[in-house]
């Protein structure tokens, strides 16, 4: 077995990239808390694989250390999987490319097939962990990719790596250097092994900067302004929209536009700007007690018992649910959360829910708040 080491550059200080993995996880944890890794098997089942190489990246002061378990041959994979338990003892946290799903489980079963210390292999679920693949992977809403492979993703980014090869025609490759080739192609085989790996793990930090997309989807950005423009277009026509700025903490590395339901998101750097339709209408607003409100007929709308009994008899019914209503003329804004408003509708039976514009910019900050989070989780929904 042997056991490389190689310092990365770091794009940022350690101390940063923490920083990042701490304030978006929710999460308290030091620079060298953290250890970055990767495995390689080959196959996909524990039962009948084996793992051939392990790759960690840790952070220190202000470098990047990566340290590569690699197996000359299948006999090495105990010696292998004992070395890399064993560095789990100095972190807490794991960072990882859908190792929730492969990497760990697959771990943890060849650890206990190949019987290595039960201590060690429990630090694979004891340490929190962190899965940069379902992380990214949740807010396809706005990245709208083909699919959620490391390298699409990278290939999103504009990164090209080195590395031709899939993971599963690395396994191949593997069987052939176990094989015991010449040296020439026995080297040749180690270093294509090698690449692979190391472009992976230097490929998640790579992609770090898309937790930035994770602080929208949290609702982790200031609301600067929001306020009613109008709009005009080529025809001449005016209609009425909101437009909300919104302030990121962290600058995105790929623009995004994205509209829903006539709604538009533009993210640019640290600034999310929000275009949401206006309407101005005469909406009916519906009390729910129907029961205790009677409808009159010539003015339609509805009014409490309590004043409905000094209105003459002719001119009222006990109200229905459908016409129980008063109603506003005004702006009005498209409502997808209640958000502790009063809710607006044209009619009883229209899905559609509408709430004042006053109500979300004249009365409270909060309320702008709770508005504008509504309509992003909306959309990113």
């Amino acid at each position: 077995m042997k056991v490389l080491t190689s310092t990365i550059p770091a794009t940022a200080a350690p101390s940063q990239t923490a920083a990042l993995l701490c304030a978006c996880f929710h999460t308290a944890h030091a620079a060298g808390d953290f250890i970055f890794f990767d495995i390689e098997t080959t196959g996909l089942s524990a039962g009948n694989s084996m793992c051939w190489l392990i790759g960690t990246l840790v952070l220190q002061d202000d470098s990047l250390i990566l340290t590569q378990y690699f197996a000359d041959s299948p006999s090495d994979e105990k010696e292998l999987m004992e070395q890399f338990l064993g560095t789990l003892s100095a972190t807490s946290c794991l960072v990882h490319f859908n190792g929730t799903r492969f990497d760990i489980p697959f771990l943890q079963e060849r650890a206990a097939l190949l019987e290595c210390d039960a201590q060690l292999a429990a630090k694979l679920t004891d340490c929190d962990s962190i899965d940069i693949f379902k992380m990214i992977k949740s807010y396809d809403s706005l990245l709208h990719l083909t699919n959620y492979k490391q390298k699409t993703i990278e290939h999103f980014l504009g990164i090209e790596r080195e590395d031709m090869y899939s993971g599963g025609e690395l396994i191949d490759i593997y069987r052939k250097f176990a094989a015991k080739p010449s040296d020439t192609a026995h080297n040749e085989y180690r270093k294509l092994l090698l690449l692979h790996n190391h472009d992976d793990i230097e490929g998640m930090l790579s992609l770090l900067p898309l937790i930035s997309y994770y602080a929208i989807i949290m609702n982790s950005y200031t609301v600067d302004n929001a306020v009613i423009d109008k709009d005009t277009d080529s025809d001449g026509n005016v209609s009425l929209r909101l437009i909300a700025e919104c302030s990121l903490p962290v600058g995105v590395p790929v623009d995004r536009h994205i509209c829903l339901d006539n709604i538009h998101i533009l993210i640019k750097n640290r600034t999310l700007t929000l275009v949401i339709p206006v309407i101005s209408d005469t909406l009916k607003y519906f009390f729910k007690d129907y029961k205790n409100y009677y409808y009159l007929t010539s003015e339609d709308e509805a009014i409490h018992k309590s004043i409905a009994q000094y209105v003459d008899s002719n001119n009222r019914v006990k109200c229905s649910a459908s016409n129980c209503y008063t109603k506003k003329t005004g702006i009005f804004l498209p409502l997808y959360d209640n958000c502790d408003l009063n809710i607006f509708k044209k009619d009883y039976s229209d899905t559609e829910k509408y709430c004042n514009a006053d109500d979300i910019l004249l009365k409270s900050t909060d309320n702008t708040e709770k508005y504008i989070h509504s309509v992003i989780n909306h959309i990113f929904s």
